[in-house]
């Protein structure tokens, strides 16, 4: 019984802590919808995780409007999490960026239907990175 209880903590412990997956542990900053308009600090080579809400059901996406690419760069297309099994439900959309020179940058992103450029993005998010060597 000792060693199931033992293999059912393990478990429940592998499975709380991978929020961030091997990310976290290898040098990565999260931030989230509130961190808006702050200025976050990380270091060459670590990665830059911005959960924000969203709904790709509706036609909505999170884009990158701006970034100084020679200092960091977007690392692979957007993750949809959604917040329950219901079909067209909203959830998390979790972007990567990695920081691969020194430098500041001013991240922004807007939240829009593709196919709709000329009208205001329906959200939008910015972030000042600083990345140090």
């Amino acid at each position: 019984m000792r060693i199931l209880a033992s293999v059912f903590i393990a478990v429940f412990a592998a499975v709380l802590f991978t929020g961030c997956s091997r990310e976290c542990s290898m040098g990565s900053k999260k931030v989230i919808e509130k961190d808006s308009g702050k200025t976050v600090e990380i270091r060459v080579g670590d990665t830059l995780i911005v959960d924000l809400p969203g709904n790709p059901s509706t036609g909505y996406s999170w884009e990158t409007v701006s970034a100084d690419g020679s200092i960091l760069q977007s690392s692979g297309s957007a993750a949809f999490v959604p917040d329950s099994n219901m079909i067209g439900a909203p959830g998390k959309v979790s972007l990567r960026f990695k920081a691969i020179a020194a430098g500041r940058t001013a991240l922004k992103l807007a939240y829009r239907r593709v196919w709709e450029k000329e009208i205001p993005p329906l959200k939008t998010f910015e972030l000042n990175v600083e990345v140090a060597k």
